[in-house]
This record gives structure tokens, sequence and C-alpha cells, in this order.
């Protein structure tokens, strides 16, 4: 990680930040998790939305600390999950787009020292697996 960053931007990516890299960044680092954080915490939090037939979930853009998917919330909004979505539609027509203006508007807020975080309230959160060719089968 070079030094001298203003802040860390991941979207909707699979690994790990450590505090050291995070430490190197004026603002620290943020990150797109393709869900309603707390809710579906983990790496296939679309897929996991599709198979609880949920007709509702969204982003988030949350600080990252040293959980996966638990630090606080910066920014969130909704989609609805339309009958025979596949989490590439809903990511392509929604979840993708979503980001990207998630993750503008806190960087906007940031610049302008008006972002808000909130703590994710752990009574709500869920933590589903990594889909495997176990799971995806009948």
């Amino acid at each position: 990680m070079p030094t001298g960053l203003d802040l860390v931007v991941c979207a909707h990516a699979h690994c790990f930040v450590g505090s050291d890299a995070r430490g190197l960044a004026r603002l620290g680092a943020i990150g797109y998790h393709p869900s309603l954080l707390p809710r579906h915490r983990g790496r296939d939090a679309v897929e996991w939305a599709i198979r609880f037939g949920e007709r509702v979930t969204g982003g988030t853009v949350y600080q990252l600390d040293d959980g996966a998917d638990t630090g606080p919330i910066l920014r969130q909004n909704w989609c609805w999950v339309r009958p025979g979505d596949t989490s590439e539609a809903l990511w392509r027509r929604d979840l993708g787009p979503m980001g990207v203006r998630l993750l503008q508007e806190v960087v906007d807020d940031l610049a302008a020292r008006r972002a808000v975080a909130t703590p994710q309230d752990p009574a709500l959160a869920t933590f589903e697996p990594v889909i495997t060719r176990r799971l995806l089968q009948p």
C-alpha cells in the first residue's frame, strides 16, 4: 500500500484490508457491500438474498474495520428483488450502479467533513457462508 493516501476504497471486494493498510490513508478505508448491512454479511450476499426469497435488498457503504462487513454504516439504499431475478441480473440492474452512486456520495461527504457513521446493530446481523459447488447441488 503506498503512503500519502487520502482514502482506501473497496467495492464488493473479497479481501481483507488490515489495520496497518487502513492506517496509511488519511481518511481511513470504506467499502461497498451489496446488502443492507448488517444483513447478509459475507461474500455471496446477493445470491443469499435471492435464495431466501427476499423482495427487498440494497447496498451499504461502510467503514472497514477488523471484522467481516462489520464497520459503521455511512450510507445505504434499497432496491426491489424482482421475480425471476438472478444474482447477476440484480447486480447489473441495481446493485452495481447503486454502489457507484453510494461510494461517490460518501467520498463527497468525507471531503466535506459531513460523513456520519452509524454502528451496525449486532442483534440484526447475519453472516452467510460462501456458496460452493456442494451448496449449488439440489
